[in-house]
């Protein structure tokens, strides 16, 4: 007879990986600008197709964001693929003290901002803000996570 701690421990692992979050920093950034081609940066440069599919393969996104308005302070550009939740937590410097953001794919992709980890909470759109701050300025310093998802056009 099977007991009930063996139900209850199967159970609970088959929880635990029902509730780990999806694709979120699964590739380093090295990785992700090391495989981008370096002529049509959004394309995996084993994608040589003129339209870029990036249902054929990876497709590589491209941000910008800095910790001040207007390009200023520290600022970090992260590559990493299609539909990646990154989190700022990778780079603690820039954990809720992001103040311009831009992305760098903007004619092939829409990237999303949010206030909490793992692609998580009040989320913001936009291909590029210099000034977070201006407005009612809510955005400002908040950013904790990003995703960016590409598009076709056409």
């Amino acid at each position: 007879m099977v007991s009930v701690t063996f139900f209850a421990t199967i159970l609970s692992l088959g929880l635990a990986v029902v509730a780990a979050p999806a694709n979120v920093n699964s590739t380093p950034a090295v990785e992700a600008r090391g495989n981008c081609d370096p002529v049509k940066s959004y394309c995996h440069k084993d994608d040589r197709d003129y339209d870029c599919d990036p249902k054929k393969g990876h497709a590589c996104m491209h941000v910008k964001y800095c910790q001040h308005i207007w390009w200023d302070g520290d600022c970090i550009e992260d590559f990493f693929w299609n539909g990646e939740c990154r989190n700022t937590l990778e780079f603690p410097k820039y954990e809720n003290e992001i103040s311009s953001a831009a992305n760098m794919n903007y004619d092939h992709s829409t990237c999303h901002w949010f206030d909490g980890t793992d692609c998580q909470g009040a989320q913001y759109s936009t291909e590029s803000d210099a000034n977070l701050a201006d407005g009612n300025g809510w955005w400002n310093d908040r950013i904790s996570s990003y995703r960016c998802d590409w598009y076709s056009q056409g």
